[in-house]
């Protein structure tokens, strides 16, 4: 587009910047100088919020993203779930959510704002909002997988937030409650943006189908692009922070989700719904994972792969994995991930040490590894990663083979003392792995 005055007045204080690296919108040449001062100051990622457009003037709108990205986000057909075991540590969120339109950002002493929050667009059931990538999202391939799933959660407290006005303290306060995260998946579905800055669309769809589950599904979409780059399942349960379990008690349950399904247009449940299960949700491969490399050593969490609880900070469990390579001298070492799937059954926190059993499958394009942390003999929690090229499918047997019921013979397979590997099942075939 031509340059409008004002644009060019404005650019000229800024002599290290390409005109031609900002996607000025259309109305650009209606700005004032302090809009587009502000513009490009932030390289293109603020932009003013005008009357006449109800979501912020992108390439891409996030309704029309929303549109084509929903038949790529994963279905979670309604079936029951095994009983929950009891949670203790994984991952706490403060949570809450809005109404139909975004929130204006009011600034109360000693209590930070989100920037989110105006920027925020509803459609069709879920919630957007627009993220910039920096350096330290960006590897030499393009976004790490860290980065993804950091931005997911954290539009995942924003998007939450929008309606019922939730905070982790006043969920507690009120209800006694919090929100643990058991278990979460993330595929990187396509090679996503590898610019320094780049401007992503982060998605939040929630569902409530009955106590105590909160699950929820996310998807990231390039700024002026209308396909996924990443798509995420995240396995939410409500807590009872007196106690530190699973809650039981359904009068709280409803108590919160009933604001949070005025905010993302869900019907109450009528008894009929089910809960998602994770193997459930991705396709079947037809064939069980089948190692033929087992790697270990040992791993103590440190504090920098924590949260202010001091337990396992679930994005960071990519970089665990990624510093458990390297101790074992993994072919992979230098591979980005490109997808993860993590059973946090039990609590790991600062200080605790594991035994890392590493089960490795290669194929032509990439390796697909299953980590398990054993504590005294007993499987603690399990990973399964993809490294290699985008993208990086997961399928049900992988999900499975990660599973609690199968801690006991990945953990025994482990042991040096095992003399024959354990007959192989629909998900698992460790009649190949040798140890190394």
């Amino acid at each position: 587009m031509e340059l409008s005055p004002t644009i060019a007045t404005v650019l000229a204080r800024y002599p290290d910047v390409t005109p031609s690296s900002l996607n000025f919108p259309a109305d650009a040449a209606e700005w004032t100088e302090k809009e587009v001062d502000l513009f490009i100051g932030s390289g293109g990622f603020l932009k003013p919020k005008r009357k006449k457009a109800a979501d912020p003037p992108t390439a891409q709108s996030a309704p029309a993203i929303a549109a084509q990205a929903a038949a790529a986000e994963p279905i979670a057909p309604a079936i029951a779930l095994d009983s929950v075991a009891r949670a203790e540590g994984a991952v706490l969120i403060g949570y809450a959510s809005n109404a139909d339109r975004p929130a204006e950002v009011v600034s109360t002493p000693g209590v930070a704002t989100l920037p989110e929050l105006p920027l925020t667009s509803w459609h069709e059931g879920a919630y957007w909002a627009p993220y910039a990538t920096y350096m330290e999202d960006v590897g030499e391939k393009g976004l790490r997988l860290t980065a993804a799933l950091n931005k997911c959660e954290r539009f995942r407290n924003v998007g939450l937030k929008k309606g019922a006005g939730f905070t982790l303290n006043a969920l507690k306060e009120k209800f006694g409650a919090g929100i643990l995260l058991r278990e979460f998946a993330l595929e990187m579905t396509l090679a996503a943006p590898s610019d320094i800055m780049s401007l992503l669309w982060v998605s939040l769809r929630l569902e409530l189908p009955c106590s105590p589950f909160m699950p929820m599904y996310q998807v990231m979409v390039p700024e002026g692009s209308t396909t996924p780059v990443c798509k995420g399942v995240f396995g939410m349960l409500m807590l009872n922070t007196a106690t530190m379990s699973v809650l039981n008690d359904n009068r709280i349950y409803e108590e919160v989700a009933a604001p949070l399904r005025k905010a993302f247009n869900l019907n109450k449940p009528n008894g009929s719904e089910g809960v998602p299960k994770f193997p459930r949700i991705y396709p079947s491969r037809g064939s069980p994972f089948r190692p033929t490399q087992l790697l270990g050593c040992s791993y103590t969490i440190m504090p920098s792969d924590c949260d202010m609880y001091r337990v396992i900070f679930h994005p960071q469990m990519v970089a665990v994995c990624e510093k458990v390579n390297y101790a074992v001298g993994a072919p992979f070492c230098g591979t980005p991930a490109v997808a993860i799937y993590a059973n946090l059954a039990k609590p790991a926190g600062v200080d605790d040490q594991f035994d890392v059993r590493v089960f490795v499958e290669a194929t032509a394009q990439q390796h697909r590894v299953l980590y398990l942390f054993s504590a005294a003999g007993v499987g603690v929690m399990t990973a399964f990663l993809v490294y290699g090229a985008p993208p990086g499918q997961l399928f049900s047997e992988d999900i499975t083979a990660c599973g609690a019921p199968k801690f006991g013979a990945l953990e025994t397979f482990g042991r040096a003392v095992a003399p024959t590997p354990p007959a192989p099942d629909k998900s698992m075939d460790l009649t190949r792995c040798s140890r190394s």
